[in-house]
């Protein structure tokens, strides 16, 4: 007696300069799939010319040239991305794109992958993310496109995207759990350590505040300021301690950080939150007046504000076993976060 099963194919498709992390992310998931749970799942890495493909990391790839590969071969097929925009991705894959993409049964891009769907014209009218860094030029170059910039994946029937680096792996698993069920795909998120499914979208994993500045007057006010969450951290307050007028100061600050006062200091009380959920088993009331917030219900609206989740959830999720049960955090990690230390060393002495 034979049973008939079906391949799915999957072919990832590589160019000269790609993230080896878009690649590898997708490519582990569905390995371990058809590993650890008998799915026909068949890699194929593909690139426009085949042979060697390297990385931006430095890691060559072998690849079967995508002419190749007779059309309606592969079940799904993944884009990977890499140091690109619209203007400069291969012209050979978007074509391959747009005479290939109705004779898959799904598509999908990791990081900047989402360049080429977009290029192809395959976005029109669609949502679609790609990492948060490179969502305003997605929207700037394909104004059709509704970029989601918070969004960990998007599916848009059988177009997917990813946001870049490890949401490459959420997506993947999503794909397994349509193909084979929860089970499996809750099987190979054990096996490879991660969450099947995660809380939140980018801004979690991202810094929610980038301080670029390395020098000026205001340095020493914003280093006093992530030591010291719970003082007065009014503008009115601050413009005084600076020897500022409170006009001056306001524009001083957005000159140096590139945002306002409040919005500076509600992303600093929250970076401060966060790393006390992770680091110590403090109770939400306590950490809520340490890092300024006052009261847990004012933690708790910028949780959901700014991460889409509350603080139990984000505990839950990120909270390592507690070296600080006093709850202390470490300062120097707080003002690296926020741009105040440099090579490892305090940018204000």
């Amino acid at each position: 007696m034979t049973t008939n099963v079906q391949i799915r194919r999957i072919g990832v498709i590589l160019f000269q300069g790609c993230d080896l992390m878009d690649m590898a992310g997708p490519v582990e998931v569905f390995a371990t799939a058809a590993r650890k749970g008998g799915a026909s799942y068949e890699l194929h890495h593909l690139s426009p010319k085949g042979g060697l493909v390297t990385t931006w990391n430095g890691v060559k790839v072998l690849c079967e040239p995508l002419e190749s590969i007779e059309p309606g071969y592969f079940d799904t097929v993944v884009i990977t991305g890499g140091l690109i925009d619209g203007n400069s991705c291969d012209p050979q894959v978007v074509d391959w794109l747009r005479r290939n993409h109705d004779r898959v049964r799904r598509i999908g891009s990791v990081c900047t992958g989402a360049f080429y769907l977009a290029r192809a014209g395959l976005l029109d009218g669609m949502r679609a993310t790609t990492h948060w860094e490179d969502s305003p030029t997605l929207q700037e170059q394909f104004p059709e496109v509704r970029v989601t910039a918070d969004s960990i994946f998007v599916r848009e029937g059988p177009v997917w995207t990813a946001a870049g680096v490890t949401t490459g792996i959420d997506m993947a698993l999503a794909m397994v759990e349509e193909d084979y069920g929860r089970d499996l795909a809750m099987a190979v998120a054990r096996n490879m350590i991660v969450f099947l499914r995660r809380s939140g979208g980018q801004s979690q994993f991202s810094t929610e505040f980038e301080a670029q500045v390395r020098q000026g007057p205001l340095m020493p006010l914003l280093k006093w300021m992530v030591e010291h969450p719970a003082e007065d951290l009014r503008a009115e307050t601050l413009a005084e301690r600076a020897n500022m007028s409170l006009r001056n100061f306001y524009r001083a600050f957005e000159e140096a950080t590139g945002t306002s006062p409040a919005d500076w200091v509600e992303a600093m009380r929250l970076g401060i939150a966060k790393r006390l959920l992770e680091q110590t088993e403090e109770r939400v009331d306590q950490i809520a007046l340490k890092a300024g917030f006052v009261t847990y219900e004012k933690m708790r609206r910028c949780f959901a504000r700014r991460l889409g989740i509350s603080p139990a959830t984000y505990r839950e999720r990120f909270a390592a076993p507690s070296s600080r049960p006093d709850g202390a955090v470490n300062i120097t990690v707080l003002q690296a976060a926020f741009g105040l230390v440099e090579n490892g060393r305090p940018t204000i002495q």
